[in-house]
């Protein structure tokens, strides 16, 4: 299926069946991975989404595919303007940073330059217009990152703080969690 092809498909209404159609896609290896993450930033916002929620899946239930698009991830990550998109990147970030990461993951992400991605991560955090699930995965990749950089605990600390009175209930309870996961980690350096 080529690009066009993909777009075609996913522009199709699924209501219901979007876990399933798209499932069915990814299993029939009948797809390039570079065009999913071309998908990903299409004008169309479900075009785009849809093609967000393969490559999350591709991350977590295909490593050994994924993986060898992993750098692709982080040339579109700022890409990304679709909220809904953005949801999915951050996840992945998250993913991929997390101590428990997948082992195929672990040698290829220590070759990211997390640099840009950390201030990509922070300004998605605290812009208003940023959706509270990915807010919950920016917050959690940098803490996850704060174990490689000293500085983001602090700063992320207070970034929590600024935005507990701001931000909902859904962000206070894994702001809370991740608060006391930098607190100690702070206390074992």
């Amino acid at each position: 299926m080529d690009k066009e092809q993909l777009i075609d498909v996913l522009s199709q209404p699924m209501q219901c069946q979007m876990v399933t159609n798209l499932t069915r896609i990814l299993e029939s290896n009948d797809i390039d991975i570079a065009d999913v993450f071309e998908v990903s930033i299409h004008s169309k916002k479900e075009v785009a989404f849809r093609a967000g929620w393969m490559l999350e899946f591709l991350l977590i239930n295909k490593p050994q595919i994924f993986v060898n698009h992993l750098s692709t991830l982080f040339i579109y990550l700022p890409l990304t303007k679709n909220q809904s998109v953005m949801r999915h990147y951050s996840k992945m970030v998250s993913l991929l940073t997390d101590k428990k990461v997948n082992p195929i993951y672990r040698s290829e992400v220590t070759k990211i330059d997390f640099d840009i991605v950390i201030e990509l991560l922070f300004r998605w955090l605290v812009e208003d217009s940023t959706l509270v699930a990915s807010k919950v995965h920016c917050m959690q990749a940098l803490a996850h990152l704060s174990r490689h950089f000293d500085w983001i605990t602090n700063e992320l600390l207070q970034t929590i703080i600024y935005l507990e009175d701001k931000e909902s209930i859904a962000f206070f309870a894994r702001a809370k969690a991740v608060k006391k996961i930098l607190i100690k980690g702070r206390s074992i350096k």
